[in-house]
């Protein structure tokens, strides 16, 4: 894909986007724009999302299952320098009672997340090029192929920021790549889910940034470390995700998702994952039993009526968050 045809698709996704912002709800709930070669003004309701997602996130669920949970979409996370041995134990365990996705560590506490988590679904997933995005794409490939030789299912790469800035996609796409290869060569086969910092880019280069990393080769793009000043996940970034990516590859929202709401409406945008510290208040929240999160997402203020902790009253005048 070159240059002109990455700003015809920038484009258009933003149009699409910026269109079905302003649509009405269907019969069966609000809908996200149509997948890239959908014909204009089809949507996917939200409960497609919850129910099917990407099959690379959903391969181990079916509906079979039940309905699916909150903590199905959770990346318990802790990514904090002075995390010590005795947190790292204490995010395992309750990735093990609550059923989390994955546990989200640095590279040092890969071997112990391993070990404890060995036998359980929970996957575990780790950084490279954190938070900056700003080494070589020989060193994120090396730390990303470490990480997965000691134990890690999932790679969270930082992107080379500056570089998505600057517009230089030849060489975006080939960091990203190194780091792909690195996980499914020597690493043994791993998830790569690329950190684009949305909040720091514009519309166009989000829909740039994320159609770049598909031709790359990665399985998820993800919205944002957590530890930029500008900001984390917004449901508009994650809505443009989706729309690039369609349902080829995941997508995950991270940074600022403290709240079911915001869960709800990154869910609703068309998430896959939730990168979160906050997983264990949601399940408090929404309480241990499965939920059928396509009635969440349609009417989310009815959860606010059976909150357990009190604090996700609907907002003024009754309507969805």
């Amino acid at each position: 894909m070159n240059d002109t045809e990455l700003d015809q698709l920038a484009a258009d996704v933003v149009r699409r986007v910026l269109r079905s912002a302003h649509g009405a709800a269907g019969p069966r709930g609000p809908a996200v724009a149509a997948a890239p070669g959908a014909p204009a003004g089809t949507g996917r309701p939200l409960e497609d999302i919850a129910w099917r997602g990407p099959q690379v996130q959903l391969a181990a669920w079916t509906p079979a299952a039940g309905p699916r949970r909150v903590a199905d979409f959770v990346d318990h996370t802790l990514l904090k320098a002075e995390a010590t041995r005795a947190d790292i134990l204490k995010l395992c365990a309750e990735a093990r009672e609550h059923r989390f996705a994955a546990v989200c560590i640095n590279p040092a506490w890969v071997d112990l997340c391993a070990r404890e988590l060995a036998g359980t679904s929970v996957a575990v997933a780790s950084v490279c090029g954190f938070p900056l995005g700003a080494t070589t794409p020989e060193t994120k490939a090396a730390e990303a192929a470490e990480a997965v030789s000691r134990g890690a299912a999932e790679v969270d790469m930082v992107a080379a920021i500056g570089h998505i800035k600057g517009g230089e996609w030849g060489y975006v796409e080939d960091d990203i790549r190194a780091v792909v290869e690195a996980c499914g060569r020597r690493g043994g086969g791993a998830l790569v889910k690329v950190i684009i910092e949305s909040a720091v880019l514009a519309p166009e280069d989000i829909v740039k940034a994320s159609a770049v990393a598909r031709l790359a080769g990665a399985h998820f793009v993800k919205t944002s470390t957590g530890f930029h000043p500008a900001g984390g996940a917004t449901a508009d970034a994650v809505r443009l995700m989706r729309l690039t990516v369609g349902d080829d590859l995941g997508v995950k929202a991270a940074g600022g998702v403290r709240d079911c709401a915001s869960a709800f409406a990154m869910i609703a945008a068309g998430a896959s994952r939730i990168g979160t510290s906050s997983g264990v208040s949601f399940v408090g929240c929404l309480g241990p039993a499965p939920l059928s999160l396509a009635e969440l997402l349609k009417q989310p203020q009815a959860h606010a009526a059976s909150c357990r902790s009190g604090s996700c009253a609907a907002p003024a005048g009754g309507q969805p968050y």
